[in-house]
């Protein structure tokens, strides 16, 4: 029992020290792999302190890829400021009820900074009646709703792009960036003013200031080329019946999609 109790000491002896040099010589290889790996980033860093930056860069990460395998998300591959930016967008009004709305807009915007721009627009809105109002005609001919169409709209608007961003679709790198606006401008209107809905249609126009707030992504294609979908909403007073009387503020909303270019 005493030179078996002697073996089994031994042989534990022996495996503690085993493991042991195993632990130091890993310890070792971890320690040469780690030295190396520091060595190529300081000499990359100092190869990059010595290269002239390059105007425009907001931030610097060549020490972290001197290989150029990847991009980094802060180094901006399209930019907007100092460019005149002309967009044309189509798409749906969202906010009448009784009529079927589409709306064309031209857009004239200038970034100063890649987060601070100003735009322009001028919308062009072209409205039928729907199924919604027919619907009403034939089951109460002799009612009729307030009815405003919305058919013109310009304004300015200070536009703000605080995110920029890439993502993968379909192995393919998407760059855009997320804009929100504000702004002021007029909107013109025709209310419809017949007395019943079965009687022949009278418009009677008017011009309402406007606040407009709105957001969209701007989709780089290239350089010069982007894909747009914006989302606006306009709100305005208005006498709540006919022309005249107590007055309330309606909403307008409207989506757009189209596509913008770069001077």
């Amino acid at each position: 029992m005493k030179i078996l109790g002697n073996r089994v000491g031994s042989r534990r002896k022996s495996d503690r020290t085993f493991r042991s040099r195993q632990l130091l010589q890993s310890g070792l290889v971890l320690l040469a792999v780690l030295g190396g790996w520091l060595g190529r980033v300081v000499d990359a860093q100092a190869a990059a302190d010595r290269e002239p930056a390059s105007s425009g860069d907001e931030y610097s990460f060549k020490w972290l890829d001197p290989d150029k395998k990847i991009y980094v998300l802060q180094n901006r591959r399209f930019l907007k400021a100092n460019h005149l930016s002309l967009s044309a967008l189509g798409g749906p009004g969202l906010s009448n009820s009784y009529r079927t709305s589409l709306n064309v807009s031209g857009r004239v915007a200038w970034f100063f900074s890649e987060a601070f721009g100003v735009e322009g627009f001028y919308t062009q809105g072209f409205n039928s009646e729907n199924n919604t109002f027919y619907a009403l005609k034939r089951s109460a001919p002799n009612a009729l709703p307030v009815v405003r169409e919305v058919r013109g709209q310009a304004g300015a608007l200070l536009v703000f792009a605080p995110w920029y961003a890439k993502i993968n679709v379909f192995n393919q790198i998407l760059y855009f960036d997320w804009y929100f606006n504000a702004g002021a401008g007029v909107l013109t209107s025709a209310l419809d003013t017949r007395s019943s809905s079965s009687a022949s249609p009278t418009y009677q126009t008017e011009s309402r200031t406007a606040l407009y707030v709105g957001t969209g992504h701007l989709f780089h294609v290239s350089d010069s080329w982007d894909v747009r979908w914006d989302f606006q909403g306009a709100f305005y007073r208005a006498p709540v019946y006919q022309t005249a009387g107590e007055e309330t503020w309606f909403p307008n909303y409207q989506l757009g999609l189209g596509v913008g270019v770069r001077l």
